[in-house]
């Protein structure tokens, strides 16, 4: 099956590999609870304390232990395995999650809670992401790499829409037990499925080298100074995660406080980025066939940040969707190319270290959810969003021009 499927598009050969497949279907699920719980999460910390400055602090605090312990990604496993964290994330998330929904069902959950609670999601978020990336070259090749986060965007995207509208149901007519519920399920099966990972996908060189953490960090950066496409990938990935994807912590802001919309429609919009998501996946592939990594790339993430400076400004519903959408489409090809350019452009000896790095970039989310917070609560959601949007737009026009080697493969 996999192989006549593969006829027709190369990626889907990949899922022959046993434990490429396990790790394909966990990744499926955990972008599918992370849609929703990004949700769920939010409405019930508007629900709770009325306050946008609550609601993006709450996102600070997932997104918080990306920029604390990213960089030291590279140290960690070299004493433990890629299976391993993996492993231990899930468990992690199953355990709060189950948490969330035995207090929602008590009747006592509180805000700092949720605090808590996401902290701890986030650390193991932050290891995580990175182990997932860094274990995808092991197990297709180098050279299949762009084909297996091709693939890998194929289930992050159907979530961004199926996720969503899960959520909004769910919150609609099941209230927020049903949500957790529902949350720590999925989490039941993804642990059932990531453990069939073959104990070879440990690394088998993790002992090797000395360096500390502070050293791995400063090696990290020498190299990626070095290589444009790297360096470059790096810039756009703090900006974007800074200023652009703000929009996502404060959706639950927009949909009640600017649109004067419920929960069902905040399903809806936050299914528009699948929407778009999914009609990415067949352009980006089309489109990194004719022209290079770096300009895919950065078209990409221009479009999401132009887009979502358009979404803060509208008050009309139809037209929030639509640039809701193409947010979809360009994030579809900033994902795809984001890991892949840093995969392929990073030798074996330094491709953690720079995955540290990259989780270091994706932690500018973290103060970039504080000041969308902050700036909403003086001058209002959608001016506080527009602004950060558009210093986004800037910054990648600036990275493109500056770095000559994101135009080049």
């Amino acid at each position: 099956m996999f192989a006549r499927l593969g006829l027709r598009w190369k990626a889907a050969g990949l899922l022959s590999i046993p434990d490429f497949r396990y790790l394909w279907i966990s990744s499926s699920i955990w972008w599918q609870t992370r849609w929703m719980d990004e949700l769920i999460v939010g409405w019930v910390v508007l629900e709770l304390t009325d306050s946008a400055g609550m609601v993006a602090l709450v996102g600070f605090c997932r997104m918080a232990p990306f920029m604390l312990f990213g960089p030291f990604f590279s140290t960690v496993v070299r004493h433990v395995s890629y299976r391993w964290l993996i492993i231990n994330a899930q468990f992690i998330n199953c355990i709060i999650n189950g948490l969330f929904w035995l207090l929602a069902f008590l009747g006592d959950l509180d805000f700092w809670h949720i605090v808590l609670g996401s902290v701890c999601i986030g650390l193991g978020s932050a290891y995580d992401w990175s182990a997932r990336r860094a274990l995808i070259p092991d197990l297709v090749g180098k050279d299949r790499t762009t084909d297996a986060m091709v693939l890998e965007t194929v289930p992050q995207n159907v979530s961004r829409l199926i996720g969503p509208l899960t959520s909004g149901v769910l919150l609609e007519f099941a209230g927020i037990k049903g949500g957790f519920l529902a949350l720590f399920l999925l989490q039941v099966v993804q642990i059932a499925v990531i453990v069939r990972l073959s104990a070879k996908t440990d690394r088998k060189d993790r002992k090797k080298g000395r360096l500390g953490p502070r050293k791995d960090l400063l090696l990290a950066f020498r190299y990626s100074r070095r290589n444009p496409r790297i360096s470059g990938v790096l810039l756009i990935t703090f900006l974007m995660n800074a200023f652009a994807f703000s929009y996502q912590v404060l959706l639950p802001v927009f949909v009640r406080d600017v649109l004067f919309l419920g929960p069902l429609e905040l399903g809806i919009l936050g299914a528009g980025t699948g929407i778009g998501s999914i009609l990415g996946i067949a352009l980006i592939d089309r489109l990194g066939q004719y022209y290079r990594e770096g300009i895919v790339f950065t078209a990409s993430s221009l479009l999401n940040a132009v887009a979502t400076l358009v979404f803060a400004l509208s008050v009309s519903f139809p037209l929030s969707l639509a640039m809701l959408i193409l947010v979809g489409i360009g994030q579809t090809g900033f994902s795809i190319m984001q890991s892949s350019i840093i995969l392929r452009s990073s030798s074996d000896a330094m491709r953690a270290r720079v995955m540290g790095l990259l989780v270091l970039a994706i932690g500018g989310g973290p103060p970039g959810r504080l000041l969308v917070g902050a700036l909403a609560g003086i001058v209002g959601a959608p001016l506080a969003l527009a602004s950060c949007a558009g210093i986004a737009s800037a910054g990648v026009v600036g990275v493109l021009w500056r770095l000559g080697g994101m135009r080049r493969n």
